[in-house]
């Protein structure tokens, strides 16, 4: 939108004219939109192109998924980064043609391992075993050992944790998803507690996954520190760990 700059000067643009600061006036170059659409030498940017926008797809289905469980563990870049691993994966696909490559199955293992807050790894933060296994629509994550005082890198200033477990069915062909419920999760427990053996967190899916479908899951952990009775986030989410445990 053009400003007037006293009496006469004018800066920006009205109709086809741009007024530019130093008091030249030029014409409001035309848009490019048809060549772009249609000119050979920009085949691979519009490759290029369709492909981004399948990975910023694929991203925002991920992020909705699990959004409530991302909102505690996430960092500023978390976007960009997921669209980027995304990306990456698309780049994978051997099936179709360059601009029209796709995420599925084959290649979604790329995913496995990313986090969703690069200032908190789960590597760096989690230190038990733990297996995720598919059994209709049930998705179990077991844990044959959590030993809090050792199995867990806590940040200074926290008393007590909460394990995060989540998992979802999506299929990015058609951008759809269906998320599971935790029935008996594990709940908030102070890191001086005694270890557990041999739990288990069941996740139950509305339907079972059909062949097209992507089924994945995250692990994280929430940490929190006692005053006064209550339990108090620790440094707004900055220290929470999440990643992306299992995806097949």
């Amino acid at each position: 939108m053009a400003s007037q700059n006293g009496i006469l000067g004018l800066q920006g643009t009205v109709g086809g004219l741009v007024f530019a600061k130093n008091g030249t006036v030029r014409q409001k170059p035309a848009s490019n939109k048809a060549a772009f659409s249609s000119a050979a030498s920009l085949a691979r940017t519009r490759e290029n192109a369709s492909e981004f926008g399948r990975a910023a797809t694929g991203g925002k289905l991920i992020r909705s998924a699990f959004r409530s469980l991302i909102a505690t563990a996430s960092d500023a870049r978390m976007v960009s980064r997921l669209t980027q691993r995304v990306r990456q994966i698309v780049g994978l696909d051997e099936a179709n043609d360059r601009g029209e490559r796709v995420v599925d199955k084959d290649n979604v293992g790329g995913l496995l391992g990313f986090d969703f807050n690069s200032g908190a790894g789960l590597g760096q933060s989690l230190f038990f075993p733990f297996a995720v296994a598919v059994a209709g629509a049930d998705v179990t994550l077991t844990v044959p050992r959590l030993n809090p005082a050792t199995d867990l890198v806590a940040p200074q200033g926290a008393t007590h944790f909460e394990l995060l477990y989540g998992v979802a069915t999506m299929n990015f062909e058609t951008g759809t998803y269906e998320a599971g419920t935790v029935a008996a999760p594990f709940g908030t427990q102070a890191l001086s507690a005694a270890p557990m053996a041999d739990q288990a967190l069941v996740a139950a899916l509305p339907t079972a996954p059909t062949a097209d479908d992507v089924v994945m899951a995250v692990l994280g952990v929430n940490f929190y520190q006692s005053l006064n009775g209550k339990l108090y986030p620790l440094n707004n989410n900055a220290t929470n760990p999440l990643a992306i445990a299992y995806v097949a």
